[in-house]
């Protein structure tokens, strides 16, 4: 499945609510988010690529996720 020896952080996860962020943290893996925000690895990787609008509701403080690659140097 996932290399279970990197240890390059490729990943940054950005929780915002109303224009606020209310978590923002850097990753190893989608997997290592999917714990931390306890989503499951398929709605953090639906997120990562893009298809996060089958995610989104219409409350008034629904969590926008945004989960970037961090590009490498």
């Amino acid at each position: 499945m996932g290399r279970t020896n990197q240890k390059k952080i490729n990943w940054e996860a950005v929780v915002v609510i109303d224009d606020n962020i209310i978590h923002q943290s850097r990753y190893i893996s989608l997997t290592d988010i999917a714990n931390d925000l306890n989503l499951s690895y398929n709605q953090v990787a639906a997120i990562s690529v893009g298809r996060s609008k089958r995610f989104e509701s219409e409350f008034k403080y629904q969590p926008k996720i945004q989960i970037n690659k961090i590009e490498s140097i």
